[in-house]
């Protein structure tokens, strides 16, 4: 009997040990998962690990060290351009793997071959709107460089080699958990993440609804409700800049009315999410307390975990530089070095257009340009699909760019016309050489030759330098246009919608030590009237007026102010919305639902962290933005409907109309609102935004929500739900560089590492660290310094 039931514990033990070791539909294998040894166990970090090390790479050709401070923070010091990049992409891949390779992948379209059937359309989206295109083209001129081959080469190695030396048990605990493992890093790769920014900034058009709205609306009514630009705009450049004389004229508007197709369309595509943007600005060192320019920037974009930045410091002969990189990529994209800062904010100026394609009835291989027709190109996109079939794509390219939108791949209600995109990024731009020359620049001139290189993502550029120069630059390679060319869909079989002349980049919007003594952009309007050139785009000016406002009044500006501006709560909206909607109100309520009335009128519109009032305003404002708007174009999404902006000074122009019914109608549905808050989750604002940074896998155990934190995109501190400031940084360019910065996560990807979120309630509390910006000699006896690698 013994013998028996050895035997089947024997059998049921090589049964299990089989099964476990397999995958089982989505899961991965369980059993190497929980392997006490090898599994997820083994991703635990030790609390008091020490990261010292002796480092030996085969690819290094100069002996080099890492100082790593006690933010983590990598301090790289090598003797060649090689050695750095290698360095950096060792560094990055032992830090950020997982998330290099996921990024990557959803930039090409590849996050199906790990997760299956959820990801399909996805993927098959990003396929169609010509991604891998897109970073092909790109890394043809990144390569054609000798400067950036070497850069990206250099890094591709260092990657790899760290790739090379893992085995599963060191795998990060991410590909346990999903059940595939890392891929060889190429060149293509980090191409494909510099698109994937392009198109989380620039992806996303209103060419479609404004097309359909331009229709259903009378003309003066339209350009009341969606004016070209916003009456009162703070341009980025400030207002009476002197442009130089264009060196191209403007095209003329064409006679054809058939340019601009008719839709009668509910489904308008991606959209722009409003809130998303960024603030920078520079004060000249006459308005600082110490005598020094100061720079400010907090690009706002998704949080996440692990966090979009890494913070590093690259050190080589002629190059000493600090700030934020981009995992998957070298150099430093964000921050400062030796001699000058800098730093970004996103350009809505539209970069991207659409055009109907005219396919020739008979021949599906064909399509009308100028009465001739042309041959469709194809690009076949093979999907691999975890556990499912391959899905085979064949896209179709025309002399705009890819058919995004067919017969074989609709909108979501139904629309099967031939829309093929026209993008800058699909253009062969080595944004990468920007970088490079980026990270060694020493004064204006050598900035401006650097950010000439950067075509798109359009960024407002701010800068500031040792010798106290200020500038700001609205960056990118722009299209000279006709009036309104882009602003709708075109026509794609006419030649008269083509883009033609570029604009050379040193006519594009700049000034340099203006008069008001500082610069700032938040993702306003770039110019004002007088610029030369045409351009569209959308807009956003709330935060740039407040941060003017505050600007502009100062005399003697202290580090401190900054840290303030910069996590500022001011709704500059409800300061203007509060009397106007508290005028219009006539609404009789018990005497709890009028306490509110009184409290708007002694709010100081701050949309602190625990305030109840905020609260009650930003639900109201939201239903009175829909009550007024919803239904007054069709099936419109909100994100077309008239901005904030426009809507807050119609309400302020008695000639809108008496808005008392959406007023008191909105007041009540607010009251309504807050009171089943009170008696759920409370109405503390930072309760009821839940302010979340959410690990990339969105899996709770590895994210952070509820965080105690005001703000909104209303607010300079424009946190919101899962957007928010991804990088506060504040550099004084004084005798002695000071510089500070924090984000919202931590250096280390793992989950299982103390370093994984231990910035992040700094980041909450509108704290900062002082950046350790070492000289670019020998350090070692440098107290700041926690660990050091000699590499070898």
């Amino acid at each position: 009997m013994r013998r028996f039931f050895g035997g089947l514990l024997l059998v049921i033990t090589t049964v299990l040990i089989y099964v476990l070791d397999k995958p089982m539909g989505a899961l991965p294998a369980i059993g190497r998962l929980i392997d006490p040894v090898n599994g997820c166990w083994a991703n635990a970090e030790p609390v008091n690990k020490d990261f010292s090390a002796d480092q030996k790479f085969p690819g290094i050709k100069h002996e080099a060290t890492v100082w790593i401070d006690g933010q983590m923070v990598p301090h790289i010091h090598a003797a060649t351009d090689h050695d750095v990049y290698f360095i950096e992409g060792y560094i990055h891949a032992y830090f950020r793997l997982w998330q290099m390779d996921m990024q990557t992948r959803a930039a090409a379209g590849r996050v199906s071959e790990v997760v299956g059937q959820k990801a399909f359309e996805f993927d098959r989206k990003q396929r169609r709107k010509g991604m891998g295109f897109a970073a092909e083209n790109s890394l043809k001129a990144m390569e054609a460089d000798p400067r950036t081959k070497q850069m990206m080469d250099a890094y591709t190695e260092g990657v790899n080699n760290y790739i090379s030396s893992l085995c599963y048990r060191s795998y990060p605990l991410e590909y346990k958990l999903m059940g595939f493992a890392p891929e060889q890093w190429t060149n293509l790769k980090s191409a494909l993440l510099l698109k994937y920014m392009a198109d989380d900034l620039t992806g996303a058009t209103d060419d479609i609804a404004l097309t359909y709205l331009r229709d259903v609306l009378a003309p003066k009514d339209f350009q009341l409700l969606f004016p070209d630009k916003i009456a009162g705009s703070s341009p980025a450049i400030p207002k009476g800049t002197v442009f130089d004389k264009p060196s191209l004229t403007v095209p003329a508007v064409p006679t054809d009315t058939t340019i601009f197709p008719h839709y009668k369309t509910t489904d308008f595509g991606e959209q722009k999410e409003e809130g998303k943007g960024s603030n920078n600005w520079a004060i000249s060192g006459a308005r600082t307390v110490s005598g020094a320019a100061i720079l400010c920037n907090d690009p706002h974009l998704g949080l996440n975990l692990p966090s979009l930045w890494y913070a590093i410091q690259l050190q080589v002969p002629g190059m000493n530089v600090y700030g934020v990189s981009l995992p998957g990529t070298p150099g430093i994209v964000i921050g400062f070095n030796d001699s000058l800062s800098w730093g970004f904010t996103n350009n809505y100026r539209d970069v991207k257009d659409f055009y109907e394609i005219k396919p020739v009835e008979g021949n599906k291989n064909k399509y009308w340009l100028s009465g001739k027709q042309m041959d469709f190109s194809t690009r076949v996109e093979h999907i691999t699909i975890k556990g499912k079939p391959e899905f085979v794509d064949t896209i179709k390219y025309t002399i705009h760019g890819p058919v995004y939108f067919d017969e074989h791949y609709a909108t979501k209600d139904g629309l099967r016309r031939m829309l093929a995109i026209c993008w800058m990024a699909y253009k062969p731009t080595n944004e990468m050489l920007c970088i490079y020359n980026l990270n060694r620049a020493k004064n204006y001139n050598q900035f401006v030759d650097a950010i000439l290189n950067f075509q798109c993502p359009a960024q407002n550029m701010a800068y500031a330098d040792r010798q106290g120069n200020i500038a700001l630059w609205g960056q990118g390679q722009f299209v000279n246009k006709w009036k309104d060319q882009g602003k709708y869909v075109m026509d794609g079989s006419d030649t008269a919608t083509l883009w033609k002349e570029l604009i050379p980049m040193r006519e594009n919007p700049h000034v340099l030590n203006p008069q008001q003594g500082y610069v700032c952009s938040a993702n306003q309007s770039s110019t004002d009237s007088t610029y030369p050139y045409y351009y569209n785009g959308t807009f956003r000016e709330l935060r740039a007026w407040r941060i003017n406002q505050v600007l502009s009044g100062m005399q003697k500006a202290s580090l401190d102010d900054m840290f303030r501006l910069q996590n500022e709560t001011y709704s500059i909206l409800a300061a203007n919305t509060v009397p106007v909607m508290l005028k219009a109100l006539s609404v009789k309520l018990s005497s709890d639902g009028n306490k509110y009335i009184e409290q708007l009128k002694s709010w100081d519109y701050r949309l602190d962290k625990e305030s109840t009032i905020a609260t009650f305003y930003q639900i109201w404002w939201s239903c009175l933005y829909r009550d007024l708007w919803s239904g007054a174009f069709g099936k419109v999404p909100d994100q077309l409907w008239p901005t904030t902006e426009r809507t807050m000074q119609l309400l302020q122009d008695t000639a809108f109309g008496n808005r008392s019914p959406e007023v008191n109608k909105s007041y009540k549905e607010a009251y309504d609102s807050v009171k089943k808050l009170e008696a759920t989750i409370g109405t503390d604002w930072y309760k009821v935004k839940n302010t979340t940074v959410a690990h990339l896998t969105k899996l709770p155990a590895f994210s952070y929500d509820h965080l105690k934190i005001g703000g909104w995109g209303n607010a300079v501190n424009a946190v919101k739900s899962d957007h928010g400031p991804s990088w506060r940084m504040v550099v004084q360019m004084g005798k002695e560089i000071e510089a500070y910065g924090v984000y919202p996560g931590g250096q280390s990807g793992n989950p299982g590492s103390k370093h994984y979120a231990d910035l992040l309630q700094n980041w909450v509390d509108g704290k900062y660290y002082r950046l350790l910006f070492l000289p670019n000699s020998d350090n070692q006896g440098n107290k700041s310094i926690k660990y050091t690698w000699k590499v070898k």
